[in-house]
């Protein structure tokens, strides 16, 4: 499962630590499906889990809300205050709720799952609505998220389907020069980063390319016009390796056009372009998503340059 990073301009924890949140997040993931298997496998499953059903019988007041947000945001970590016990506790410990999300999946099935291939869907579900809140929040920040993302085709497409060690910038929006950029998704394997745009409507339709500043659609025995896709990405491109030269970051990018169910006519593609349509399709995603090699640092410290400079928009959890 891909790793959503940054969601358009909404503020994400992965901003906060890109070298740690990655490997926790793979971590919390694996944990979480050997727990579920678990108790599917014996039988003892129930549609949802009973950690969140809320016993209060009525609203606390504002200073007890307060205090509240408080508590889960600030705590004692026990292993220093052990330490400590002879003498006073030097410090806060900051402790996310990534780990108490993780660990209290609200699993609500219609259905309970018959296979384990429906397990792992349903499981694969449940962690995209946990990677959008932690594209979307941090302990003290949140972001107004646009409820159309948790069905968003291409979203779900990249995240549930490509391995734990691919990084996502969903078009992302950066600021540069006092002006905010939306450009298209960013993937970052641990070996490239990959500029990505999909050009997708009708079945069957056949793009023509050119150098031009417009290429023509024909399906139907009909021609239109639309904007050169290649404009975004060499745009795309060009953003990020301004961002690398000033971070004096040397990574490798390139750049697919995609179209699963349709055909790209453009023989004369420049040097740096993967055209992908319905005739190769298949051939390079399942060469994406045997991708075996784990998660170096070149490809962290690619990624936390890129999120450097993103613009976010956020309030405050704590109110």
């Amino acid at each position: 499962m891909g790793q959503l990073i940054k969601l358009q301009d909404y503020v994400s924890r992965y901003e906060l630590d890109i070298y740690k949140y990655p490997s926790r997040f793979i971590r919390l993931k694996r944990l979480q499906w050997q727990q579920l298997y678990k108790a599917w496998d014996e039988g003892v499953l129930v549609n949802s889990s009973p950690e969140i059903i809320s016993t209060a019988t009525e609203e606390p007041s504002g200073k007890e809300k307060i205090w509240g947000k408080m508590k889960s945001v600030f705590t004692k970590n026990k292993e220093e205050w052990q330490e400590d016990a002879a003498g006073q506790v030097k410090e806060w410990t900051i402790i996310d709720d990534e780990d108490a999300n993780m660990n209290r999946f609200p699993f609500q099935f219609e259905t309970m799952p018959k296979t384990v291939d429906e397990l792992k869907y349903h499981f694969l579900e449940e962690i995209f609505k946990v990677q959008i809140q932690w594209a979307s929040s941090t302990v003290f920040e949140q972001s107004n998220v646009d409820i159309s993302y948790f069905w968003e085709k291409n979203l779900k497409y990249f995240m549930l389907r490509f391995p734990d060690t691919f990084l996502f910038l969903y078009k992302p929006v950066f600021s540069l020069k006092k002006a905010e950029i939306q450009t298209e998704t960013i993937l970052l394997t641990p070996l490239e980063v990959v500029c990505i745009k999909f050009i997708e409507s009708e079945d069957q339709a056949v793009y023509i390319g050119s150098e031009d500043h417009f290429w023509e659609k024909r399906v139907n025995h009909q021609r239109k016009k639309f904007l050169n896709p290649l404009i975004a990405l060499n745009r795309t491109e060009s953003i990020i390796k301004g961002i690398w030269k000033q971070a004096n970051i040397d990574f490798p990018i390139s750049k697919v056009l995609i179209s699963r169910n349709g055909f790209i006519d453009f023989p004369s593609a420049p040097y740096g372009i993967t055209l992908v349509d319905h005739r190769n399709y298949p051939e390079w995603f399942e060469r994406m998503r045997e991708f075996k090699a784990p998660m170096k640092n070149g490809q962290l410290k690619a990624a936390r340059a890129l999120l450097i400079h993103c613009h976010s928009v956020s309030k405050s959890r704590i109110y």
